[in-house]
């Protein structure tokens, strides 16, 4: 196990590599194609391997499976929108995918024609196929993602560098899996602080949500970005400001917009951006507390490949890609060592709580851990039913300890 060097990633709690061995080297993403990110729907359906014979269906709404390279998911979403001659509110999609690649993901639409949206083609967007079904797309509404990386101009060449991918593997598999962060994508690439806006969002702390949106600055925001911020928070006119601000800074500019005529109304002001992107901002706070609580497990020497008591585990069940915890377990002295058991043949995986108002803390080491965080934090699980902001309120969730290549 190996402490990060990076700064940013210790902020996050991303504290522990599994494997001691350096990498490989190289660089990726020096093209679109070189960060390939595929959708995976909650039925295990790969949505880059979805046929356009199956453009069927019925229902008031159209799902969709886009490939979107180099525009945000929001914007990807605007385009469609704009081409269907829709409001924005009536296209909708599950999760939010890199900028900086290829990404197949699914969509939803309502109120277009089938074979209008199935003609959408740019260099940005394009359909790849469309069917009708009876419910929404909600946020959320995912198994995960499937990942196809391209990493250039690697170190090590030939047999050095099989050598070491071997190494690195079985390092990851005597450690019992890789942590299971969440990863810089939920924070933020460019702007790694959505789980700082939902840290004040939480806590009605509107304003403060509101400057960390608009105004606070990061190191890698570009020239134009900056100088819309700089100007925002030396005049706090928000009317010029709308002048000057990119229009891909769709949060802030909405927040800007309500503000330049709602003046000091901060809690109304997010509540012009979509229920999605609060629910997201608080989602990674969530996430955020997850990484510690994964962090200092780790740090007390405990291991995420087995169960001690006090521990909470899910038992999977299904096929393939469709296997979902359907038990969780509380570990204790009489049942641990059939746990363990049946751990080591796959049936059981180490679960960590992702705070909500309906957790079940865990006991022994690990819900002493839960309880420091709380304590830290300043936090109650009922903080989580949020009574200023009802429609952000989390009941919580599991998420796996480990994930094994």
């Amino acid at each position: 196990m190996r402490l990060t060097e990076s700064k940013l990633e210790r902020e996050l709690w991303l504290t522990y590599y599994a494997s001691d061995s350096l990498g490989i080297g190289g660089r990726i993403r020096e093209r679109y194609e070189d960060f390939v990110v595929i959708e995976i729907s909650e039925e295990g359906l790969l949505a880059s391997e979805v046929k356009s014979s199956e453009a069927e269906g019925k229902g008031e709404y159209i799902w969709a499976v886009i490939e979107k390279r180099g525009v945000d998911s929001i914007t990807a979403a605007r385009i469609i929108a704009r081409k269907l001659g829709l409001h924005p509110r009536f296209v909708s999609i599950a999760g939010l995918k890199d900028t900086r690649a290829v990404a197949y993901q699914f969509i939803c639409i309502k109120g277009a024609k089938l074979e209008d949206i199935l003609k959408i083609s740019s260099p940005s967007v394009r359909v790849i196929y469309a069917l009708r079904r009876p419910f929404s797309l909600r946020p959320g509404m995912l198994y995960g993602n499937k990942f196809v990386i391209t990493i250039r101009n690697p170190r090590l060449r030939g047999e050095e560098l099989r050598e070491r991918i071997k190494e690195i593997t079985c390092e990851i598999k005597h450690f019992g899996g890789c942590p299971n962060y969440f990863g810089h994508q939920r924070f933020g690439t460019i702007r790694p602080n959505t789980h700082r806006v939902g840290y004040f969002l939480l806590r009605g702390m509107y304003e403060e949500a509101f400057e960390e949106v608009v105004t606070k600055i990061y190191d890698t925001e570009n020239g134009e970005a900056v100088r819309a911020r700089k100007f925002f928070a030396k005049t706090r006119d928000a009317e010029e400001a709308l002048k000057i601000f990119p229009y891909t800074l769709h949060h802030e500019r909405t927040l800007l917009r309500f503000i330049s005529k709602h003046p000091g109304n901060y809690k109304d002001a997010f509540r012009a951006l979509p229920v999605s992107i609060r629910r997201l901002y608080i989602g990674a706070y969530q996430a955020y507390l997850f990484n510690k609580s994964l962090s200092k497990r780790l740090a007390r020497g405990l291991r995420i490949d087995r169960a001690y008591v006090g521990d909470l585990v899910a038992f999977y069940a299904g096929p393939g890609l469709r296997r979902k915890p359907v038990r969780v377990l509380l570990v204790t002295e009489d049942n641990i060592d059939e746990v363990n058991k049946l751990m080591r043949r796959g049936y059981y995986e180490l679960v960590l709580n992702v705070f909500g108002y309906r957790t079940r803390l865990a006991k022994g080491i690990q819900g002493e851990i839960e309880q420091e965080i709380l304590e830290e934090e300043g936090l109650t699980l009922g903080m989580f039913r949020v009574k200023h902001m009802p429609e952000v309120s989390s009941k919580g969730d599991i998420r796996r300890a480990a994930m094994m290549p």
